[in-house]
């Protein structure tokens, strides 16, 4: 982890000192500090047993901390420094029926989600360097439904460390994670480069290496590269949000993923759909119907209904777990506060796998919590 950060530090750093050199004589830059704790109360019931789980970090919008540094230059640059930790002790794609303290977390270079710069042009667009998002990441949830703090196409998210319970009594090491997934890009140590908005469309192109996983993961030191494309606009009395992405995996299977939503303001009633298809491998469908209410003074209310479907996710060794059929369904609902900036939150989610060979039981987990962020 030493020499991951001291390198990227003094990217970093190099960048900043060249930034200001370039601002203006009267030029003075910002520094902001900002982050978020997001925690709760899981249950969870897999067929045999219910468990619950208290005070774990929910793993659709982690805990952060992170810092920015903002130089305006001459000529219309702009430039940020951004460095960002995430905190995910009792992480709820950690912790499980055998592990429910998360006892073998560990502070490490896995918490890096950024150490970045960016060189920002209205113009000409924005160019990043250094640890942080890939031009995909976030293309699997364009979702204007007001519940993705704790409902979204990742369904895994709130249970994802638990363990699934076969109907034969044998014992099970498969997790919601491994047959539940969203097939979502992430962050790299990468170049990216975004281009000026145009009409509502922005497109993205990135390549990068994993740097910051275990070394004894499948992904550590592995080449990634993507393409995107993006579109936000407001036609009347809707808007619309979507784009759709191609991930390149070096020996991997190459990944399409699309996300896209409608929202209809003057009614709060909003639609959601998404996929993922992976080259010779597993795919997904999912859609999402929200409703967004203003009962109260204090902000939004938020509601949806979601379901899930995929076919042949797990691609793991364990026996009898492939070419399965994973379902789930769910039901969110968030109320807003403005001042603090809260999400009070609860979710009951139902999820459903078997194979060709073995039966899983049902789950259900219920997870409540709020996250605060400043």
């Amino acid at each position: 982890m030493k020499r991951v950060f001291t390198a990227m530090t003094a990217l970093v750093g190099f960048a900043t000192a060249v930034a200001a050199e370039d601002a203006p004589a009267d030029g003075r830059g910002v520094f902001g500090f900002y982050g978020q704790i997001n925690r709760g109360v899981l249950s969870y019931d897999d067929g045999l047993s219910r468990d619950e789980y208290w005070f774990v970090d929910n793993s659709k919008s982690v805990s952060r901390i992170g810092a920015t540094w903002v130089q305006d230059m001459r000529d219309g640059w702009r430039f940020r420094a951004r460095g960002e930790l995430a905190l995910r002790w009792k992480e709820t794609n950690r912790i499980d029926q055998d592990n429910p303290h998360d006892r073998d977390y560990k502070f490490d270079r896995g918490e890096i989600r950024k150490v970045e710069v960016e060189f920002r042009h209205d113009d000409f667009g924005v160019l990043f360097a250094g640890q942080g998002a890939m031009a995909a990441d976030g293309f699997t949830g364009l979702d204007l439904s007001l519940t993705t703090v704790v409902a979204g196409t990742p369904v895994q998210d709130a249970a994802g460390g638990m363990f699934l319970r076969r109907v034969d009594g044998a014992n099970s090491t498969l997790r919601i994670r491994q047959a539940f997934r969203s097939m979502g890009s992430s962050r790299r140590l990468r170049l990216r480069y975004d281009s000026p908005m145009l009409g509502g469309w922005r497109l993205a192109i990135a390549a990068g290496r994993e740097v910051v996983s275990e070394a004894s993961s499948s992904q550590f030191g592995k080449i990634f590269a993507d393409a995107s494309a993006r579109y936000d606009g407001d036609h009347g009395d809707f808007r619309l949000r979507g784009g759709g992405a191609y991930r390149w995996i070096e020996n991997g299977k190459n990944v399409f993923i699309a996300s896209g939503s409608v929202l209809h303001r003057p009614s709060g009633w909003n639609f959601t759909l998404a996929t993922g298809h992976e080259a010779a491998g597993g795919r997904y469908s999912y859609g999402k119907i929200g409703y967004i209410a203003r009962w109260f003074d204090i902000g939004q209310t938020a509601l949806s209904i979601d379901y899930y479907s995929g076919q042949d996710l797990y691609g793991g060794n364990i026996a009898g777990a492939g070419n399965g059929d994973s379902v789930s369904y769910g039901f969110a609902v968030v109320q807003k506060m403005r001042d603090p900036k809260i999400d009070f939150y609860a979710l009951i989610r139902r999820y459903e796998y078997d194979t060709p060979t073995v039966a899983y039981h049902d789950s259900i987990a219920f997870l409540a919590g709020a996250r605060w962020q400043f």
